[in-house]
């Protein structure tokens, strides 16, 4: 009865064991299944902060079509980029961001902010320029205008003065600002972008010095043209003026200088500094003596105005000389001649 009782006693304590691990084992997925639900509604619940894992992730299959949502969309850049204004868009320039790196046009620029900001640099210039040449112009109309306009072109001038001195601070500004924007993605790009660059530069570069070389030739081929066409004008011209000489008409001559044998340095360079802005003629005198004079006129106050103006060119001992049919004579004989005495 004893051991009976023992054995009876063994097999309750087992079934008390088992009873209590399978009650733990039941709160531990009982636990187990909260914390679970609890996660799902944290991520289901569209306030969570960890709602978007899931929100914005798919799981692939091998039939799955739909994309990845959290892979970033394609840029568009046309979208983003900044156009410049039609008429500049052919402008070419020098514009040095570094030791290293020159853009010729607007198209090699990197940056889209930058490149807008060089464009308002490059219209405030051109504003710049086209207010200086309309204040230059006031300038000049002001001394000849009446009284009750001279206040209103002084208030324009002022306004203009006041726009240019703005301008002028903020022009350099401006362009700096593109230039540092530029400076600095090179500074972080490789070596061979650098590399890559540079050779779209020289490329460019060498085109722009073969187009320029074709204007070159072809401005020089019009050239030498018009210098044809102008030497059978002037041969023309004067074929005139040697038939209205022959007609015993009287012509008026600036004579700059005269000098028989080796003409002095000094003179010689007045000679040529006139030359640029009149005609100047020479002949050789029946003393030998090679006379230089300017202008072809046919009144003699006309003359004496030229007169007046050579020497202030620097010709101080201009003189009026005249001649009839070719053959110089005193100018109070033109004068007699021409009835202006």
């Amino acid at each position: 009865m004893l051991i009976l009782n023992k054995s009876s006693i063994k097999t309750v304590l087992f079934l008390v064991l088992f009873s209590a691990g399978c009650i733990n084992l039941q709160a531990l997925n009982l636990n187990q299944t909260n914390k679970l639900t609890d996660k799902e509604l944290k991520l289901n619940n569209p306030n969570s902060p960890h709602s978007f894992i899931f929100q914005e992730q798919q799981i692939h299959t091998p039939d799955d079509t739909i994309k990845d949502k959290t892979a970033p969309p394609t840029e568009t850049k046309q979208a983003d980029e900044f156009t410049v204004p039609a008429q500049m868009a052919n402008e070419t320039f020098v514009f040095q961001i570094n030791s290293e790196i020159s853009y010729l046009k607007f198209s090699h620029f990197v940056l889209n902010t930058s490149k807008q900001i060089f464009v308002q640099a490059w219209s405030r210039e051109k504003e710049l320029a086209q207010i200086s040449m309309e204040t230059d112009s006031l300038r000049k109309i002001y001394g000849h205008s009446p009284s009750e306009e001279k206040e209103k072109i002084a208030s324009v001038i002022l306004k203009n003065e006041e726009k240019s001195v703005a301008l002028n601070q903020e022009i350099p500004v401006l362009y700096q600002k593109a230039r540092d924007e530029e400076d600095r993605y090179w500074k972080s790009a490789s070596s061979e972008d650098l590399l890559q660059f540079r050779k779209k530069i020289d490329l460019y570069r060498d085109s722009l010095a073969s187009i320029n070389l074709k204007k070159q030739e072809q401005a020089t081929a019009q050239m030498e043209a018009a210098i044809d066409t102008l030497v059978v004008f002037e041969e023309q011209m004067k074929s005139q003026e040697q038939k209205q000489e022959a007609s015993s008409e009287i012509i008026y001559k600036i004579q700059i200088a005269a000098y028989k044998g080796k003409i002095p340095e000094p003179a010689n360079k007045l000679i040529k500094k006139l030359s640029v802005i009149r005609k100047v003629e020479n002949y050789i005198d029946e003393k030998g003596v090679k006379v230089f004079t300017t202008g072809h006129l046919r009144i003699y106050n006309e003359a004496v105005t030229l007169q007046n103006q050579v020497k202030l060119e620097g010709a101080k001992n201009a003189i009026i000389a005249a001649y009839q049919n070719g053959k110089r004579i005193t100018v109070n004989e033109a004068r007699k001649l021409n009835n202006e005495l």
